[in-house]
Parts: structure tokens; C-alpha cells; sequence
């Protein structure tokens, strides 16, 4: 029940916001002739994903989301609308992995098919606006280029959470950015992990 009506709240929002790709539509093409598995990897803040998710509606990507129950009620909605869900975290307890690893692996599977993915690249629990070197090593696996997404409220309620999350308020306009594709082409991920970050930050 709660999935459930978490998800109607999202789908209600939703509704009400007003898109507008404000720059960057063209590098959707680019990452696509860059990337030998002809799809793209949305690279997005942790605290943009409320309006990241509802900004690609009728668009299916593939996601990771957290094994955890808590995260139940976003793996629920991201089902019902439209994307492929792997279940796993990038977090280990107690040495044991939690399911990140086969995530990462079944997001690759699907990445290399073509399908388009997206990742928040500082989560699940931050540091905020540090990109982690995940999604560098599944774009590199499934030779799928990066984009930095960010899709930005004009009036949104931000939490006092890690990642100060943004909820945008309802009728709100979401201004959409995508950066210029990145194709990882070494081992060097630490050097694409700051590329990302100042690409990232450019457009957010």
C-alpha cells in the first residue's frame, strides 16, 4: 500500500511540473555515436533524483536502486513507470556485499544492449557532489558514454538531508541540462571521476 501511494504522489507532482530542455539536447546523439553499445549513462546528483526520475517519463532506462526496504517504495515507482530495476547498493556491512557488485553486473547486461541507464553518482549516502568511481566502470564495461543530467526546479523544498535533497513544489518549472557526452577510454578513473565532477557542476 505504501509503494503504492508513494507512487500516485509522484505520478499527481508529476503532473503538475512544466519541462523544458534548456541546453545540451543534442549531446543525447552524440553519446549515442560515441558509444559503440549505441546508448548513454545519465550521470545525476543524488539530490536532483526526485525530478530527474519524473523528467524521463515514457523514456525506459535501467537503474540501480538499494536492496534496502526502504527503498522499496523507489524501486516500485520506477517500475510502474516504464524502467528496468536492478536491485543492489554500493554499500558493504560486516565485509558482506549487499548486492552492489550483481547490480553493477546486470546493469552492465542491459547498458550493452543499447538501453539507455542512469546513476546517482554520489550515492546512496553521499559525500555530496563527489562522484564515485561506479559509473566510470560500467560505462567502461558496456562502452556506453556518460552525460551529465541535471534537471533543476525553479522552486523546490530542500532537506536537511546529506545531500540536502530537492522536492520541487508543485507547478514548478524543471529546467533540463545535458553536458557533453564522456567516453571512458583508460583505466584512469580517477581523472574521469573529476571530469565528471566539473562537468556535472558546470550545468547544475
Amino acid at each position: 500500500m505504501l509503494d503504492r501511494l508513494i507512487y500516485f504522489i509522484v505520478r499527481a507532482l508529476s503532473c503538475t511540473y512544466r519541462y523544458q530542455i534548456v541546453s545540451g539536447a543534442e549531446n543525447l546523439q552524440k553519446a549515442r555515436e560515441l558509444s559503440p553499445s549505441r546508448g548513454y549513462l545519465f550521470a545525476i546528483w543524488h539530490q536532483n533524483l526526485f525530478q530527474g526520475i519524473t523528467a524521463q517519463t515514457g523514456d525506459q532506462h535501467v537503474v540501480i536502486v538499494s536492496r534496502s526496504k526502504d527503498a522499496n517504495p523507489v524501486a516500485y515507482t520506477c517500475r510502474k513507470l516504464g524502467h528496468v530495476v536492478c536491485r543492489g547498493s554500493s554499500r558493504a556491512k560486516d565485509g558482506r556485499d549487499k548486492g552492489g557488485k550483481v547490480a553493477m553486473e546486470e546493469m552492465v547486461q542491459v547498458l550493452q544492449k543499447g538501453l539507455p541507464g542512469a546513476v546517482t553518482v554520489d550515492g546512496p549516502k553521499g559525500p555530496a557532489k563527489e562522484v564515485k568511481p561506479g559509473i566510470i566502470a560500467m560505462a567502461k564495461k558496456s562502452q556506453t558514454a556518460i552525460i551529465p543530467y541535471a534537471p533543476l526546479a525553479t522552486s523546490y523544498w530542500e532537506f536537511k538531508s546529506w545531500d540536502r535533497f530537492r522536492l520541487p513544489k508543485p507547478f514548478s518549472k524543471i529546467n533540463i541540462s545535458y553536458g557533453e557526452p564522456i567516453l571512458v577510454a583508460d583505466e584512469d578513473f580517477s581523472h574521469y571521476q573529476e571530469l565528471l565532477k566539473e562537468k556535472l557542476n558546470l550545468i547544475s
